[in-house]
C-alpha cells in the first residue's frame, strides 16, 4: 500500500515538474523578449551620436573641454580688462590718496614731463642761442666814421649791391665791430687786393682758383669775385673806377685786416 502511494506521489511530482518546465520556457522567452524590446527602445531614444566610434566621441569631448577652457579664460580676461579700464578712467582716486597721505610727494608724472620739457627747451635755447644779427639800424655816424665811411655814401652803395654782396658787407662791418671772422672768400680776395694794390674781377677769380689750400672751381670763383667788386668799394676798402679796384690803404678796415691777418 505504501508503494502505491509512493508511486502516485512520484507520478504527481513528475506531472508537476513537467507542467512547471512547460511554464518556465515561455516565461523565460517572454522575459528575454521584454529585455530586448527595452534595450531597443533605449537605443532608439538615444542620440544618433551613440553610433559614432569611441575615438570620435573622445575627440569631441576633448575639443569641447578645450573650447570651454578657452571661453573661461576669455571671460576672465574680459573681467580683468574691465577692471583695468575702470582704474585708468578714474586716476583722481590715486591722485587724491597720494596728495592726502604725502604732502611732500613730487608732482604727477605729467607735470614732471612738462617741467622737464620746458627745462630742456630752456637749456637748449641757452646753449644754441644765436648771436644777434648785425644790422645798420642802430648804427650812428660815429660808427661809420670809425670805419672810414660816410653814412650817406655808404647807404647808396649798399642799396645798389646784390643780395649776397650785402651779406658780405654786413659781415665785414660786423667783424670790424668785434664780431666773428669773415668768410674765407673775403680773406683770399682782400689778401690779393692788398698784395697787388689793385684788382679786377678776373684777378680775384684767379686768386680764388689758385688758392693753395683749397682751389675753388670756376663757377664759385666767378660768383665770389663779382660780389667782391661791390663789397670793397662800399666798405671803403678800395676805390672803384670802372672794372678796376685800387686799394685804400688808409681804410681802418684794411689796417685792422693787415694787423690781424699778419700781412706786411
Amino acid at each position: 500500500m505504501g508503494n502505491i502511494n509512493n508511486a502516485v506521489k512520484n507520478d504527481e511530482l513528475d506531472e508537476l515538474t513537467a507542467m512547471l518546465q512547460s511554464l518556465d520556457k515561455p516565461v523565460t522567452k517572454a522575459v528575454k523578449a521584454s529585455d530586448v524590446e527595452k534595450i531597443e527602445d533605449l537605443l532608439a531614444g538615444l542620440d544618433d551620436d551613440i553610433s559614432k566610434p569611441v575615438s570620435m566621441i573622445a575627440d569631441e569631448v576633448i575639443n569641447e573641454k578645450s573650447l570651454g577652457d578657452v571661453k573661461e579664460e576669455l571671460e576672465k580676461l574680459e573681467i580683468e580688462g574691465e577692471s583695468v579700464s575702470v582704474i585708468a578712467a578714474d586716476p583722481t582716486k590715486n591722485k587724491g590718496y597720494s596728495q592726502s597721505n604725502n604732502t611732500d610727494s613730487p608732482p604727477l608724472l605729467e607735470t614732471s614731463k612738462d617741467t622737464l620739457k620746458l627745462k630742456s627747451k630752456g637749456e637748449k635755447s641757452n646753449r644754441t642761442s644765436p648771436r644777434s644779427r648785425f644790422t645798420l639800424e642802430d648804427k650812428d655816424d660815429s660808427f661809420y666814421l670809425s670805419a672810414g665811411l660816410n653814412n650817406d655814401v655808404f647807404s647808396k652803395d649798399f642799396e645798389k649791391a646784390p643780395v649776397k654782396a650785402k651779406d658780405k658787407i654786413l659781415n665785414l662791418l660786423n667783424w670790424f665791430n668785434g664780431g666773428p671772422e669773415i668768410s674765407i672768400y673775403t680773406i683770399i680776395s682782400m689778401r690779393h687786393l692788398i698784395d697787388a694794390k689793385t684788382a679786377t674781377s678776373n684777378s680775384i677769380k684767379l686768386a680764388l682758383m689758385s688758392h693753395p689750400d683749397k682751389p675753388y672751381p670756376l663757377s664759385t670763383a666767378s660768383t665770389q669775385a663779382g660780389q667782391m667788386m661791390a663789397v670793397f668799394p662800399a666798405t671803403g676798402v678800395a676805390i672803384r673806377e670802372g672794372g678796376n679796384l685800387t686799394l685804400n690803404e688808409e681804410s681802418p678796415i684794411v689796417k685792422k685786416f693787415v694787423a690781424e691777418y699778419s700781412i706786411g
